[in-house]
């Protein structure tokens, strides 16, 4: 905590002791610089004629360590306007543009560069801080789905790889549990509503699932599953809004699948009531035929009796004409021997 606390303050100390080796070098490239300018000036201003009887440059300019410590004086722009540039400049231009060179090289670039480096190194150690950071979260999430994993295993009473409500629930009764669900610093009395969150509705939970959902609960909530969980809502919410237009969808087809069903009842009424007529008069008419034929067998029957007696009596008609006949046959025959 006191570390994370003063964490940029470690990161600009770590830095600072990485950048000491080229902080060296510049160092001894700024004593150079220093000292090729302060040849330079002493040659340029301290030993030119209008400046040999002037006592102010020359006790700034008179030697090379005078001008190394005026050249500093230029490097740290400390008075160097009033106190330097402007006396000079006073006989000689030119000992200001000299001045101003300078200061653009030793200044607006050594110190730049200065700072560059200490950036640099700054941003390098940062990195590395993120990196290491990030390898220790890394294996803190290890960690995290060995502890998840070995108590998935241990609820998982059967073995099928698949926690249920019951083993869910009744792995508080093994203090395993309890314990290893405290040491990550989860309560073990809101288990219903734990299973509620993990759940995604088939009542069963997978090693993904439980391990994911785990993590997702331990400790308090980030910006990503805020926004998830953000994300998961407008997502729900779309859902509702989309069952919502198609329930109204189907109400109304709904609705007009009962005109039709109305329309088709009427129209099959209408069809069944000219079935019923067919049927009624098709019915009168096999009745009415079947009437005829009755009438007609019991007439054939009638004349066929009357045909038969009128056979029989022309039967009895001819024999009795024969015995007439054989009667007066024999009568003559009696008178003709007589």
């Amino acid at each position: 905590r006191f570390t994370s606390f003063f964490s940029e303050l470690w990161v600009l100390i770590q830095g600072l002791a990485h950048s000491l080796r080229p902080l060296l070098w510049m160092l001894i490239i700024a004593v150079i610089l220093l000292y090729v300018f302060a040849v330079a000036a002493t040659e340029l201003i301290g030993r030119r004629t209008i400046f040999e009887q002037d006592e102010f440059v020359q006790e700034r300019f008179g030697n090379v360590l005078r001008s190394m410590l005026s050249m500093f004086q230029l490097m740290t722009l400390d008075s160097w306007g009033f106190d330097l540039a402007r006396p000079v400049m006073a006989k000689d231009s030119f000992g200001a543009v000299f001045m101003i060179a300078f200061i653009g090289i030793g200044v607006f670039i050594f110190w730049n560069l200065i700072t560059a480096i200490i950036v640099e190194n700054a941003y390098n150690m940062t990195k590395s801080d993120y990196a290491h950071q990030a390898k220790e979260q890394e294996g803190q999430k290890k960690r995290e789905l060995k502890v998840l994993t070995e108590l998935f295993i241990e609820m998982d009473k059967d073995g099928s790889g698949e926690l249920t409500t019951e083993e869910f629930l009744g792995a508080m009764q093994n203090k395993k549990v309890r314990v290893m669900l405290d040491a990550m610093g989860l309560n073990v009395s809101d288990l219903a509503d734990v299973w509620t969150l993990l759940d995604d509705g088939d009542g069963l939970l997978t090693i993904k699932e439980f391990t994911s959902g785990i993590r997702r609960m331990e400790g308090l909530a980030k910006a990503r599953d805020l926004a998830f969980a953000m994300k998961h809502l407008r997502q729900t919410a779309l859902s509702c809004a989309e069952l919502r237009a198609s329930a109204i969808q189907y109400q109304d087809m709904i609705k007009s699948l009962e005109t039709d069903l109305r329309q088709l009842a009427e129209d099959t009424g209408e069809v069944a009531g000219l079935f019923s007529e067919c049927y009624h008069r098709m019915q009168a008419h096999i009745e009415k035929t079947q009437m005829q034929d009755f009438f007609a067998k019991r007439k054939r029957a009638i004349m066929k009796q009357e045909v038969e007696a009128a056979e029989e009596a022309a039967e009895k008609g001819v024999e009795e004409t024969a015995r007439k006949a054989a009667g007066e046959a024999a009568e003559e025959a009696a008178e003709e021997a007589a």
